[in-house]
């Protein structure tokens, strides 16, 4: 062998050599003598062994870090940060055999360094994972000087180099104290500016970002003014947009194991770059989390009831003035029509936003509850738009009009009682008074006359008509002059039975059965017991006089809830209900509409105030009154009262 080859296989066997000791590994040098086969040959076979050997480990840790990289994503949708850093940290020490990983990440609200360290316990191989926070203005140890430089930080005397300052008595402390060496890498996000960049590039010449000089403080009087200025630049940098840095990870052994090498170091740097991406996602994604509950509360504190919907006219969400007032909840409307749910009134608005953009301000519409009923409403739009200014959808927000309606027709209510009082006031007293002569002459007349004569028959109908005239204007005086209620909080079951009591004989006239039922469980409410025995008389009265022979008035008392307010379905608030149900013909559509207001009857010889006085009765304890029918099938009338006396005039 020539002298060039023999020197040119000295060297490729202290390469090997070198190889040898990256990993470890203690070799004696060969010596190349005459006959260099065998060493050839050996020195091949150990760099082929070498390279399997390296190629199995880099195999196993990418499978590492790839299993790393999975076991992260699936808790990116943790809504907790300790959640995932808890995640990682028992992950590396289980799958990387490591004996002690912490990882924690920055908090730029609280300014904060907020994380978990997990150490595997010997007994067993069970990992013990703590909780720590450490500030990030000032120098709290390793882990703040490893965000603020960011830059590795190894250190083999923990004890001189402690990797955070905790306060005594912390779970950590013993933990710490017992430490030999450890690593420490920083973490940043994936658009940040690469390592080797000037600091000032990052935003500016306030940037500290890898500045020795933040570890360094002066000697003498200037090192107050250094300690304050230096959280200033620190505090300036944790708001700053352009901030890179996401948090620290790191690995630690105990004082009684060898140090850690540079292998664990180049592993960690590693890791540290599957674990930035994986730790971004996830505070995206708790920041877009929060940012949906924050957007959730605005819309529910919100007064107004609002919708959106997209282009198609389908509902994207609803807050929950919308859900209370139009009786639907969210889940139950989202993708359906606006107008198939809400009615078309309130559709044709929409649309002409959405089609023609036309954005309405507080346009009056109607729109319609789940249960069908009409909510009149304040209706102003206005449309939806992306970053690039195209149009999405559109956004109704409306105010129920409903209590200011009633409050005009209850300022009209008082005007037209105000008007009749007025009237009643003034004419009473001279119709009443000519009405007694009349009455007394004609009953003096009908003294005169047999009873067989024919204009007796005349006679008993003036009477009647006088005393219908006299009831006419006994009723009015009730509507204008209305006597105060005496609530008392009892029973219903005795004002039910007086009125059929009272009843009964009329009944009897009409061969129709009066059926009371009242169920025990039902509260006492505050009312007066007279004027509601008023009510349920006018009811029960009309219901005998609508049944046909043979059949049953049905009067039920039972517990309920006052229909006062629209109330989200599935949701009740204690009360007493009394229903009154017959078996007639009916009410039609139309006197549906005005069957409550004064002067309103069907009968011959009513004066239909009866039911506008029930009406009134009721509405004064603090309830209300319905109707509900279908022709040929009979009428039910509904009495609601509270448990409270809450929103009636006494």
């Amino acid at each position: 062998m020539k002298l060039t080859q023999r020197e040119a296989l000295r060297a490729l066997l202290r390469r090997a050599d070198e190889v040898r000791g990256m990993t470890d590994r203690s070799e004696v040098p060969l010596e190349v003598g005459p006959e260099t086969s065998e060493a050839l040959l050996e020195t091949l076979n150990d760099l082929v062994e070498e390279l399997e050997r390296s190629h199995r480990r880099l195999i196993e840790t990418n499978v590492q870090l790839v299993s790393l990289r999975e076991v992260a994503s699936s808790m990116a949708a943790s809504p907790e940060q300790a959640e995932t850093t808890r995640t990682v940290t028992r992950y590396l020490c289980r799958a990387f055999g490591f004996d002690e990983v912490f990882l924690a990440l920055i908090n730029r609200e609280t300014g904060r360094l907020e994380g978990t360290w997990t150490r595997t316990e010997e007994a067993g191989g069970r990992d013990h994972s703590t909780g720590f926070e450490l500030p990030l203005l000032g120098d709290h140890g390793a882990l703040t000087r490893c965000v603020w430089l960011n830059r590795t930080l190894v250190h083999h005397a923990a004890r001189h180099h402690p990797p955070a300052l905790l306060p005594d008595g912390h779970p950590l402390a013993e933990t710490l104290a017992g430490l030999g060496s450890f690593v420490c890498v920083p973490l940043q996000r994936s658009h940040a500016v690469p390592r080797g960049t000037e600091p000032h590039e990052l935003c500016g010449a306030g940037c500290i970002l890898g500045d020795p000089g933040l570890l360094i403080p002066p000697t003498g009087p200037a090192a107050e003014r250094w300690l304050g200025e230096r959280e200033e630049h620190q505090g300036r940098c944790l708001r700053c947009e352009l901030n890179p840095m996401l948090g620290v990870i790191g690995i630690a052994r105990p004082a009684n194991c060898a140090p850690l090498a540079s292998g664990d170091v180049t592993l960690l740097e590693s890791i540290a770059l599957s674990v930035a991406p994986v730790v971004e996602n996830a505070r995206l994604y708790q920041e877009l989390r929060r940012s949906e509950r924050f957007r959730d509360h605005v819309l529910d504190s919100m007064a107004s009831a609002l919708v959106a919907v997209n282009m198609k006219g389908e509902i994207l969400t609803l807050n929950g003035a919308a859900e209370l007032l139009l009786g639907s909840r969210e889940s139950e409307v989202l993708g359906q029509p606006f107008g198939l749910i809400y009615g078309h009134d309130g559709e044709a608005v929409l649309n002409a936003t959405l089609e023609h953009g036309r954005e309405a301000r507080r346009q009056e519409t109607i729109l319609r509850a789940r249960d069908g009923s009409p909510v009149p409403v304040s209706l102003t739009t206005s449309l939806l738009r992306n970053e690039r200014r195209g149009v999405y959808g559109a956004i109704a927000t409306f105010m129920d009009l409903t209590p200011l309606k009633r409050a005009e027709e209850h300022a009209r209510r008082l005007d037209r009682l105000a008007a009749l009082g007025r009237f009643t006031s003034s004419v009473a007293h001279e119709i009443r008074n000519p009405l007694t002569g009349i009455a007394a002459g004609v009953q003096y007349l009908a003294r005169t006359l047999a009873t067989d004569q024919p204009q007796r028959e005349n006679l008993e109908f003036i009477l009647s008509e006088i005393r219908r005239l006299d009831r006419i204007v006994q009723d009015l005086f009730d509507i204008t002059h209305p006597r105060a209620l005496r609530l008392e909080s009892l029973p219903l079951d005795e004002a039910a039975r007086r009125a059929a009591q009272s009843l009964q004989a009329l009944a009897d006239e009409r061969r129709v059965r009066i059926a009371l039922a009242i169920e025990p469980r039902t509260p006492a409410v505050p009312h007066d017991p007279d004027q509601l025995q008023q009510v349920l008389i006018n009811l029960i009265k009309n219901a005998i006089e609508a049944s046909p022979a043979d059949s049953a008035v049905e009067v039920t008392v039972t517990p309920g809830a006052p229909a006062r307010g629209r109330r989200l379905p599935g949701v009740a608030a204690p009360g007493a209900v009394i229903r009154v149900s017959d078996a007639g013909p009916g009410i039609t559509p139309e006197h549906l509409k005005t069957m409550f207001e004064p002067f309103f009857t069907t009968k011959p010889g009513g004066t239909g105030l009866g039911l506008y006085i029930s009406h009134d009765i009721v509405k004064r304890h603090g309830g209300s009154l319905t109707v509900h029918c279908e022709p040929g099938r009979g009428t039910t009338f509904t009495v609601e009262l509270p448990l409270e006396h809450n929103g009636g005039i006494s």
